[in-house]
């Protein structure tokens, strides 16, 4: 088990992706729908538990990235009663996240988690080195609900702010919860660790 024991917060310790999935794991009660887009987001949260009416979605292939965001219009509307939470890269996000805007104009209070680890997690184990084109522009995501004109937007570096945030955005049904998770480029999950570690001896050889 990769968490093993109760969890407990660690106020100032960095966010890192295993933290963040034990957390979020905590409060999928209620029959949840869940929604993980491509990389770590979905590889990490394989290992989140689906207890009772709680539901997974992911396309589970890298050529439908940016998946997520607009599945959750459609999740929020074929069940209205559920509450939403995407996991979503910072790559998959600026692909098509800006169907965040149809989310504010409807008042939906879908939970988004944009995962920032500054470019592909998945293609740097791939091919490790300084390669552009595994980095992605910094956008500040926090602030676009302010941009959109609704919803709320937070901003999480440590375990202390991920917490506060995801409790608050859980129990604010007015509009999009928008949670901007910095993490550090070369944190990943052991799924996906284990994952790279397989496929890298096709890419390379």
């Amino acid at each position: 088990d990769w968490w093993p024991g109760p969890y407990a917060l660690g106020p100032a310790a960095p966010l890192t992706i295993t933290r963040l999935m034990r957390r979020l794991d905590e409060r999928l009660d209620g029959g949840p729908i869940v929604i993980a887009d491509i990389g770590d987001s979905l590889f990490s949260s394989t290992e989140l538990t689906t207890r009772g009416r709680t539901e997974f979605l992911s396309p589970a292939y890298y050529t439908s990235m940016g998946f997520s965001v607009p599945a959750a219009l459609g999740a929020v509307h074929a069940q209205p009663d559920a509450r939403v939470v995407v996991i979503v890269g910072d790559g998959a996000f600026q692909m098509t996240g800006m169907e965040l805007s149809n989310l504010v104009r409807r008042k939906l209070p879908v939970i988004v988690i944009v995962l920032n680890n500054s470019g592909y997690g998945t293609e740097r184990l791939l091919h490790p080195g300084e390669y552009k084109f595994n980095e992605i522009h910094a956008w500040n995501y926090h602030r676009l609900p302010e941009v959109l004109g609704g919803g709320t937007g937070y901003e999480v570096r440590s375990e202390a702010d991920f917490d506060a945030a995801l409790q608050a955005a859980w129990s604010d049904l007015s509009g999009p919860s928008l949670l901007h998770v910095h993490l550090d480029p070369e944190d990943c999950s052991p799924a996906l660790e284990r994952l790279a570690a397989m496929m890298s001896k096709t890419v390379t050889g």
